[in-house]
């Protein structure tokens, strides 16, 4: 059976950067990669990085502070090595964060900017053994902490959470907007996949809680993933078709849910009455495809 490809714009899913073998590369090859000359070293300050005309700054891995937690990235297609050097100070003004540089750096910067943001979040929040209480140290190129107590290793953790955009039997789309959001901010549905869930279970469950949409099975349509280190989500895309009309907003999670056509959502969008997700977010890629074309920037939020 053929099947659409899935969506080329999610811009968070697009790294061109190359992560090493955890299980085969050494204390010995990470000492090599941070002692070559050629390897760029990426300063994180409470998930900003500086950034000029356009591009990531890199310092010298030499520059760097030793305290600091040094993670390893990977390498290029050139074989130059990336390492993130992580600064719980706060970052100077003018520095940005992903949700800001994700509109317009590179494929294999943008890869570099997201693992490093997500390995920050969880370095940050992992300090201590949830085994024991314990403090842990950090270890395998900064992608392990180790308890000195019990002597658990602990490795990031990723939250699967699904995304969908829900389409009815008249090709109008579902858009819901949260109670702590803007009135004018509309977006997709979304939500963490729960003990013992699929994620296909999870999309069923959560249109029913927070819609009132009845869907089942075969109307889910996957798409595509794209992580979010906001802090630690990986974000599973669908799309999912209902012959459900009369969508309710539950008014506890969710405040206002709305039918738009192609056209009605144009023109509040063109008017200023609605805006519609940023640009690195699944949600905006997986309403474009329904729209048809590429959402002006007018339109999205910053």
């Amino acid at each position: 059976m053929n099947s659409d490809p899935l969506l080329t714009s999610l811009i968070l899913a697009r790294s061109e950067i190359r992560r090493r073998n955890r299980e085969t590369w050494t204390d010995l090859d990470w000492e090599a990669a941070k002692s070559d000359p050629r390897t760029k070293a990426l300063l994180v300050k409470s998930g900003k990085v500086s950034v000029s005309e356009g591009r990531l700054e890199f310092g010298q891995v030499d520059q760097m502070d030793p305290n600091l937690v040094w993670v390893d990235l990977g390498i290029d297609d050139n074989s130059i090595a990336y390492l993130a050097v992580l600064d719980e100070s706060v970052a100077p003004d003018n520095w940005e964060d992903l949700r800001k540089a994700g509109n317009y750096l590179s494929d294999l910067e943008i890869g570099l900017l997201v693992t490093s943001t997500a390995i920050f979040n969880w370095h940050k929040k992992n300090k201590f053994c949830g085994n024991c209480g314990s403090e842990t140290s950090v270890e395998t190129a900064g992608w392990t902490r180790k308890c000195g107590t019990c002597q658990i290793s602990h490795h990031p953790r990723t939250d699967a959470a699904i995304i969908c955009l829900v389409v009815d039997d008249q090709d109008r789309a579902l858009l819901g907007c949260r109670v702590d959001w803007a009135q004018d901010f509309y977006s997709t549905f979304a939500g963490f996949v729960e003990a013992g869930e699929s994620a296909e279970m999870t999309l069923i469950r959560e249109l029913r809680e927070e819609a009132g949409v009845v869907v089942k099975h075969e109307d889910v349509k996957y798409r595509g993933s794209q992580v979010w280190p906001f802090p630690a989500s990986l974000m599973l895309g669908y799309q999912v078709r209902t012959k459900t009309t009369d969508a309710v907003a539950d008014g506890y999670e969710i405040s206002q849910v709305r039918w738009f056509t192609r056209a009605e959502l144009k023109s509040e969008c063109e008017s200023g009455l609605l805006k519609l997700p940023s640009k690195i977010s699944i949600a905006r890629a997986l309403i474009e495809e329904w729209y048809g074309e590429e959402l002006p920037s007018s339109w999205l939020r910053p």
